[in-house]
């Protein structure tokens, strides 16, 4: 009897979560037509190259200094809660990197949620780590970094490729990294009020885009709960007043206890990512800097 019951009951429930989740991913793709046409290609500084690249079937880009015989590289993965951002929305703050890490840059427009969602990203950023191995870059010239989402998608990176038995980056900077998608950590109701950018039943929303049917949990989905050992020195960045200040910190403290090396730099009233802000903010101008001088002193170039 209770079968016959909860059977309909629960066909219901199912036809929710399909419309909700639809619903849910045309409001993703509009936002991200939206922000999209509010980034449009920025222009570069006369003295930076850009190369245009395919890698994994994914647009590239790689930013180099006119003159510069750097041999050092960077991997850099953008943030926007795996379903927004690209190339044009974050070409400023990695042609900054570019410069102040004295590096080649390479940023890919990894597939996004909802049409893509995980592992896509992460495929296509151990397509782009392998790239740079195959075009002869040794790891000890190779840093990574990421924002946001793009952090956390490093984070995932690292242990691909400790799964995959390769040779580790030399460095990794984080900022603001999203590393845990249940939106379990404290500051996310604790920093609710004073956090202008994020709040949780946002990222809640994004993070099912991505997990799609996978558990929030599954380290593949929040790489938090995954293998630290045997990862890179590690620059990480996070403001206080922002929701994800306590991915940031659970990261460091889970890095530590796993005999890793981490320099944790938190900053009062900023908002999230700030560092995008770095031509208009000194914070941010000096956040960018700091990130690029711990790449530069770990890293062969």
């Amino acid at each position: 009897m209770w079968n016959d019951l909860l059977w309909p009951l629960a066909a219901v429930q199912q036809s929710a979560d399909f419309i909700n989740r639809q619903l849910l991913a045309s409001q993703c793709r509009l936002l991200r037509d939206y922000v999209n046409e509010l980034n449009p290609y920025s222009r570069l500084p006369h003295d930076v190259e850009q190369l245009s690249l395919t890698i994994n079937q994914c647009a590239a880009e790689l930013l180099s200094i006119k003159g510069s015989t750097s041999q050092r590289y960077l991997l850099y993965l953008h943030g926007g809660g795996f379903a927004l951002g690209s190339l044009d929305t974050h070409r400023e703050l990695c042609t900054a990197l570019t410069r102040y890490a004295d590096a080649r840059t390479l940023a890919i427009d990894y597939r996004l949620a909802p049409d893509h969602p995980a592992p896509a990203g992460l495929e296509d950023a151990f397509a782009a780590y392998q790239w740079l191995l195959e075009q002869g870059v040794t790891p000890d010239r190779i840093a990574l970094a990421g924002d946001s989402a793009g952090g956390g998608l490093a984070l995932a990176l690292l242990q691909k490729i400790k799964q995959e038995q390769l040779a580790q980056p030399a460095a990794v900077a984080l900022f603001s990294p999203w590393v845990d998608l249940t939106c379990s950590s404290p500051s996310m109701d604790l920093n609710a009020a004073t956090d202008p950018v994020l709040n949780k039943v946002q990222m809640h929303a994004f993070a099912e885009l991505y997990a799609d049917r996978r558990a929030l949990d599954d380290p593949l989905i929040s790489p938090l709960y995954g293998p630290l050992d045997g990862l890179p020195p590690m620059h990480l960045q996070v403001s206080l007043q922002e929701v994800l200040r306590d991915d940031t910190r659970r990261l460091a403290r889970g890095l530590q206890q796993a005999g890793g090396r981490v320099d944790l730099k938190e900053q009062p009233w900023m908002p999230h990512v700030w560092q995008l802000l770095y031509r208009y903010l000194p914070q941010a101008a000096a956040s960018v800097r700091q990130a690029a001088r711990f790449i530069r002193v770990e890293t062969h170039g």
